[in-house]
């Protein structure tokens, strides 16, 4: 089974490749806040099967919506069945891999394998941020094609490779204290607004993973739910989304 968070595609397409290869089960971990379940995710583990979880890096940690799925996440029947993990980043992953092992190993479970794919860019939310260009888009994801074959082949075989993109400066204080503001001030969806180029086409309603956009009158409006994933930005046809103005003049990427 692949548990998956996806925003704009790269960690969806991360994840279509591994059930492709190793035959499983797809799970969007989006679903699960969408259907706001008063119980927790419970999913049974066959003795044979792994169990992988792909999200992209949100501030060099964790995005809250995936710690939270696992937290409450229930594997009925795992008896150390093979977990890995595939994280998708911009650049680099800091210390999250450190952050992934620490939540995985309160439930009691034991991942062997922790990897992470360099993709495009999509974080556009704060200055200095910005898409690649078309050319840099190209050469990620050239050689994430050379790369995942072989991290699905470290984790057939069981046999782990280095395949993490930890950076060098600044790891604590990246998926430390920039992690932290991140989840306390970033997630907010207030400075979120629409131009006059909005169609009313309601793309951005659908594409949300967590079901935070409804339209009302036709135009969008964010219900406080936000996961910073900003797929509605990236997916408006009319690029009539903005992020306040720190996304304005600025690139739109989604994995296609």
């Amino acid at each position: 089974m692949v548990f998956y968070f996806s925003g704009t595609g790269n960690s969806k397409w991360v994840a279509m490749q591994l059930a492709t290869y190793f035959s499983d089960e797809l799970y969007q971990i989006g679903e699960y806040e969408r259907a706001k379940a008063p119980l927790s995710p419970q999913f049974e583990v066959k003795p044979d099967e792994k169990i992988g979880f792909v999200f992209p890096i949100h501030s060099w940690g964790i995005p809250p919506i995936v710690t939270k799925f696992i937290t409450d996440l229930q594997l009925n029947g795992y008896n150390d069945q093979l977990i890995y993990c595939i994280m998708t980043c911009g650049d680099e992953c800091a210390l999250t891999d450190k952050m992934f092992t620490k939540i995985i190993e309160t439930k009691g479970l034991k991942c062997r394998h922790i990897y992470s794919i360099v993709m495009p860019n999509n974080y556009i939310c704060l200055k200095g941020f910005d898409t690649d260009t078309k050319e840099v888009q190209e050469q990620k994801l050239k050689q994430a094609k050379v790369d995942l074959p072989k991290i699905i082949s470290a984790i057939g075989n069981d046999k782990p490779v280095d395949f993490y993109t930890k950076g060098k400066r600044f790891l604590s204080i990246k998926s430390g204290i920039f992690y932290k503001l991140f989840v306390k001030y970033a997630l907010n969806d207030k400075p979120f607004t629409y131009g006059k180029e909005c169609i009313s086409c309601g793309q951005c309603a659908k594409v949300c993973p967590v079901d935070n956009i409804e339209l009302v009158d036709g135009r969008p409006v964010w219900k406080g739910n936000c996961t910073q994933c900003l797929a509605c930005i990236h997916y408006c046809p009319t690029k009539a989304i903005e992020y306040g103005k720190s996304t304005q003049k600025k690139g739109r990427y989604v994995f296609k």
